[in-house]
């Protein structure tokens, strides 16, 4: 049977690169470098619980257009250490700018993934497709070493939508210039990469790692980047 897809569209944050990973790898390096345990009765542990959930609400909120690229940049950290019992007062000034410049050039990704990548790449046209600040991707597509695998890189600042609208697969599409029949998708977000896809009639992959129970559709599911190639 004739392989029909040309293109795979690759999501980044939490499928290529692991956010959790270099974010948390961040957070602990700043709590020394702030000396964080001086401001209050919480620990490393506690610090990046609470990011980790300050982060998922407001990302959840801005994929909703709820909260724009400055707002999340500028509450984020002062929602943490709310969260933490800290005051704004206490707050060190510059910790969020220190995040924002530490983390993006931190270089984890997940399993096999340049070896999926360098097998796909001689079959495929690869493209990142992310719901990221422009800014911000780039440099993590630079310290993962990721940038040389994909023919383009679509943000949703570049795009003027977000995943899941289908304005930004459709732009992607016109960009590649390709039907949705000659794409895939791979992501882990079942609401924006999933279903923002099939929105468009492309086919998805779900990369679901942590193996979580789900009552989405989808072509197909993977739990680590390697069984990729047991179907592409």
């Amino acid at each position: 049977m004739t392989d029909p897809y040309k293109h795979i569209l690759f999501d980044l944050d939490h499928t290529l690169w692991d956010f959790e990973k270099n974010a948390t790898e961040t957070l602990r390096e700043l709590y020394v470098s702030f000396e964080l345990a001086t401001l209050g009765d919480f620990g490393v542990e506690e610090f990046c619980q609470a990011f980790h959930k300050v982060n998922y609400h407001l990302w959840y909120l801005h994929q909703k257009g709820t909260f724009d690229q400055a707002t999340l940049r500028e509450e984020r950290f002062k929602m943490i250490f709310s969260d933490l019992g800290i005051s704004h007062a206490k707050m060190p000034l510059t910790i969020a700018d220190a995040y924002l410049q530490l983390c993006p050039s931190k270089p984890h990704v997940f399993p096999y993934t340049h070896d999926i990548l360098d097998y796909l790449g001689k079959r495929y046209e690869l493209h990142i497709i992310t719901n990221g600040f422009a800014d911000v991707q780039w440099i993590k597509l630079r310290s993962a070493q990721l940038t040389g695998y994909f023919r383009h890189i679509v943000t949703s600042d570049d795009a003027g939508y977000r995943k899941p609208d289908p304005g930004i697969f459709r732009h992607t599409l016109t960009l590649i210039d390709a039907r949705p029949a000659e794409c895939i998708m791979i992501g882990d977000n079942l609401d924006t990469d999933i279903a923002g896809a099939q929105r468009v009639d492309i086919d998805c992959v779900y990369f679901n790692p942590q193996k979580l129970s789900y009552q989405a559709t989808t072509n197909y599911e993977i739990s680590c980047l390697s069984e990729l190639k047991g179907i592409l």
